[in-house]
């Protein structure tokens, strides 16, 4: 009796199982063939579409004029130039000098002047280094321009010529306070150098940090020079009732008189632009004001 019931079990499993794989391929040949260009939930490219991708461009990490004798390796073509602009490269040129002009986009010259590179010798490339403050572009593209004046003709040789871009830059004008590098008699004799600089409310400390910061390349050009040790910063600078208390930290301090009178006339002059400044006090870090600079 067990067997028998066994068998028909074992019987009936078997038709269960035939059952429903005939169900299964009945549901794969009776499927719906969905059309290629069917609308899905999901995104679909035919073979024929054109994919856009935004144009990028790769850096050019340096440009030459069509001579080689300039090279220009900063800024890079179409990078966005802030302030103050510095151009970096390298010149084969007569005696070493060489021009600059930056151009906004309706070709309006923001500032132009001339420089020196490194050339230990004629004939060999030497490196260069121009900073300079430039005035407001009109529209945010430009053209940065490095290049020789022909000594035949005075034409333009020697072109290299860089596309930039201007930073969207709320600027202001503050003037800063140079000694005459050729001045031996006037020690405190200075002579004011206008820059545009980045918008602030802390224009007194911004006119200062761009005296510590030394002369930019058309300011050295000119002959200007600064008697103020490389390093100095500023600790603290307040202005109450018309004094300013100023201290700076103690890179300061050097000897000499006459050098000591050219610094003083130099921050003095740089804070006493502002109307809300008539007298200064200098200090430098871990002195008091009798203390510092002393010749």
């Amino acid at each position: 009796m067990k067997k028998s019931s066994r068998i028909a079990f074992v019987i009936v499993a078997a038709l269960c199982v035939a059952v429903l794989g005939a169900v299964f391929v009945s549901r794969q040949w009776s499927a719906p063939v969905i059309p290629k260009d069917w609308t899905t939930n999901e995104p679909t490219v035919k073979d024929d579409d054109v994919v856009q991708v935004p144009e990028t461009i790769d850096p050019v990490l340096e440009v030459a004029s069509d001579s080689g004798n300039i090279v220009v390796t900063s800024p890079l073509t179409n990078a966005v130039i802030g302030m103050p602009l510095v151009i970096r490269g390298r010149a084969r040129v007569f005696e070493s000098a060489f021009n600059y002009k930056l151009l906004d986009e309706d070709g309006s010259v923001l500032v132009e002047g001339n420089a020196m590179s490194g050339a230990s010798d004629m004939g060999v490339f030497g490196s260069f280094v121009v900073t300079t403050s430039y005035d407001a572009p009109s529209g945010t593209s430009g053209t940065l321009q490095v290049f020789d004046y022909s000594a035949k003709d005075g034409a333009m040789i020697d072109l290299a010529s860089v596309p930039v871009r201007f930073s969207s830059v709320v600027s202001m004008t503050v003037k800063t306070f140079w000694s005459q590098s050729f001045e031996t008699t006037a020690c405190a004799a200075v002579t004011p150098s206008e820059r545009r600089i980045p918008k602030t409310l802390a224009v007194a400390h911004a006119a200062l940090t761009e005296l510590l910061g030394g002369t930019n390349t058309p300011e050295s050009m000119q002959g200007l020079t600064s008697s103020i040790p490389d390093g100095v910063t500023i600790k603290s600078l307040t202005i109450t009732d018309g004094v300013a208390m100023v201290e700076f930290s103690h890179a300061l301090e050097t000897g000499g008189a006459c050098r000591v009178a050219a610094i003083r006339a130099q921050i003095e002059s740089t804070l006493k632009q502002f109307p809300t400044v008539t007298s200064v006090i200098i200090s430098t870090e871990g002195n008091t004001p009798e203390e510092s600079l002393q010749p």
